[in-house]
């Protein structure tokens, strides 16, 4: 029993700490958090008022998976530093040559006015 105890605790700190890895990096202003966070992929599709509050990025895969895990992650980050909406505007790849490519989307954070 102490056995599967054992198993199960270190399959949780290692799941857990593998979300850490994938979690957005966040750079800017911090406000009261909020319940919603529109997203957008170019500044020029927001219709109102708004001023860029942060940046961030998070690393993503190539897979649909992937990709719309990634959206949530950051619309879950977004909403914890008080922003109004995210502007997904760059993917970068960073290739390697034995592992598969790693790729990073770059997010801008808005607060409306």
């Amino acid at each position: 029993m102490r056995a599967l105890n054992l198993i199960i605790a270190l399959g949780t700190i290692l799941c857990l700490s593998a979300c850490s890895l994938y979690a957005p990096t966040y750079f800017g202003s911090k406000y009261a958090p909020t319940e919603e966070v529109q997203s957008f992929y170019s500044n020029k599709d927001i219709d109102r008022p708004f001023e860029v509050i942060g940046h961030m990025t998070a690393p993503t895969g190539r897979s649909e998976e992937s990709q719309t895990r990634t959206r949530q992650l950051v619309i879950e980050k977004a909403k914890q530093i008080g922003g109004d909406g995210v502007v997904f505007s760059e993917i970068f790849r960073h290739p390697h040559e034995e592992t598969t490519d790693d790729f990073t989307i770059k997010v801008e954070v808005v607060k409306f006015k």
